[in-house]
């Protein structure tokens, strides 16, 4: 083989490992947006709508900041794959 068509055949396995990591990258994200969907009636009563469904008035600040830190930890490790992957 000429050295141009080495140059060609490099190129081309490029080319498709290039496409073959979006075709990865969009399955990846259509599985995430699938998931997110199919547990968000799950999710919101749970996670959003907390302080809504319990009487917290008289709750100390520890148990307030625990439930924050567990809601962030939640949307971080949730939603940072759907975030990365765009």
């Amino acid at each position: 083989m000429s050295t141009v068509e080495q140059e060609l055949q490099i190129i081309y396995d490029n080319l498709y490992q290039i496409r073959l990591i979006n075709y990865l990258t969009i399955s990846s994200a259509t599985f995430l947006v699938y998931d997110i969907l199919t547990n968000l009636d799950k999710e919101v009563p749970l996670i959003w709508r907390y302080y809504h469904n319990h009487n917290h008035d008289g709750a100390s600040w520890r148990l307030r900041a625990r439930r924050a830190l567990i809601q962030t930890l939640f949307v971080f490790g949730r939603y940072y794959a759907l975030l990365y992957l765009m």
